[in-house]
């Protein structure tokens, strides 16, 4: 019984990483796009550019309603630790520190990182859906959110078919293999992060500990100066 309710605990708290991830992912999505849509040169790709953000922020609300649920299956201590927060996006690497994808990179490269990454956000969805199982009322609403990345992902082809005719397939490929290798990185990243705060928080502890055990032998008047020639302080107390 006590295996099982471990087991149980451990599912939940992956459900709430997979959920907490995804929802960075999506809000990380929502600003690049809406920062495209400011700086798009025809009304009509500004106005592509700010329906998908919509889209976007759309799902990071659909996502951070489904982690509250599984949150609130989880001891308040675990959940704490779940909790969305702005900086996050950034802490991830679903934000660059460097700017906003549309500021450092050709339209076409652009482009090429939705595509691609569209399709990246479809298969990982596939993986969602098996944790949270497909008929249940949040597989259904995620469900909804893949059909919204096919349609960005077909909109990215389009556009690519349209100013780009010329462009081979291995290239896309090329595209897509990049993005495979930078996602893979940030959850590299994330995880030897997460080791080494398990690591080092104790070690912080230990130390803090150690100099409050050194304090207590310490005679604190002696660091008193007022009123005192300090010609006649105690060597013993300059330290």
């Amino acid at each position: 019984m006590k295996n099982k309710k471990l087991s149980k605990e451990k599912e939940n708290i992956r459900i709430l990483n997979v959920l907490l991830e995804t929802a960075c992912a999506e809000f990380g999505s929502a600003l690049e796009m809406l920062i495209a849509c400011k700086g798009a040169d025809s009304v009509n790709i500004a106005n592509g550019y700010f329906q998908h953000a919509k889209d976007e922020y759309n799902h990071t609300n659909t996502f951070l309603s489904i982690l509250s649920k599984y949150g609130k299956k989880s001891p308040a201590k675990i959940s704490r630790k779940y909790r969305f927060n702005t900086n996050s996006v950034i802490t991830k690497g679903y934000v660059s520190t460097d700017g906003y994808l549309i500021e450092t990179m050709s339209i076409k490269d652009f482009i090429a990182y939705v595509y691609t990454n569209e399709l990246l956000a479809k298969e990982s969805f596939d993986g969602i859906l098996k944790l949270l199982k497909p008929h249940s009322d949040e597989g259904i609403q995620i469900s909804k959110i893949m059909d919204d990345e096919l349609r960005h992902h077909g909109l990215a082809e389009k556009y690519f078919l349209k100013y780009y005719p010329r462009l081979q397939p291995w290239q896309l490929m090329c595209y897509r293999l990049r993005e495979t290798v930078m996602n893979r990185g940030r959850k590299f990243y994330d995880k030897n992060l997460k080791f080494l705060d398990k690591v080092l928080t104790p070690l912080y502890f230990f130390i803090a500990y150690l100099v409050g055990k050194v304090l207590k032998f310490i005679d604190m008047n002696e660091f008193d100066r007022k009123g005192k020639n300090l010609m006649d302080i105690k060597s013993k107390s300059v330290i």
